[in-house]
């Protein structure tokens, strides 16, 4: 998933959420509720500083595709290589590989560190 802060809603309490793809599709989600019953571990991987000007569209492409379904197919047809990332359905590494603007082949959620968008991991739970 993606971690954004929405600063016009987040109050004193910082708030940060998460754009994710769920079997209900792609939703926003606080992260402290997402970890509340989390039973294993969460690292988090910053954008890169040379990245930094792209938040905001990456950004607004992932909150443009909450609502959107799971691609449950696609998940099944990823595993046999042949997903092309579309807009229509997504799975979760899908959603992120969009929004940061990418096309093409979907990648495996551990594909998405050798994209170059992301720094170094930072365990948060």
């Amino acid at each position: 998933s993606l971690v954004q802060c929405l600063s016009e809603y987040e109050g004193t309490e910082k708030r940060r959420f998460t754009t994710e793809s769920e079997r209900y599709g792609v939703v926003l989600n606080l992260l402290s509720r997402r970890l509340e019953h989390q039973p294993g571990h969460c690292w988090w991987y910053p954008l890169r500083p040379d990245k930094e000007q792209y938040r905001q569209v990456i950004g607004e492409r992932a909150l443009s595709f909450v609502g959107i379904p799971y691609d449950f197919i696609g998940l099944v047809n990823w595993l046999l290589g042949k997903v092309i990332a579309d807009t229509k359905a997504m799975f979760c590494s899908e959603l992120s590989f969009v929004s940061w603007g990418f096309v093409g082949k979907a990648p495996a959620p551990d594909q998405l560190l050798e994209m170059e968008m992301v720094g170094e991991g930072v365990q948060i739970l």
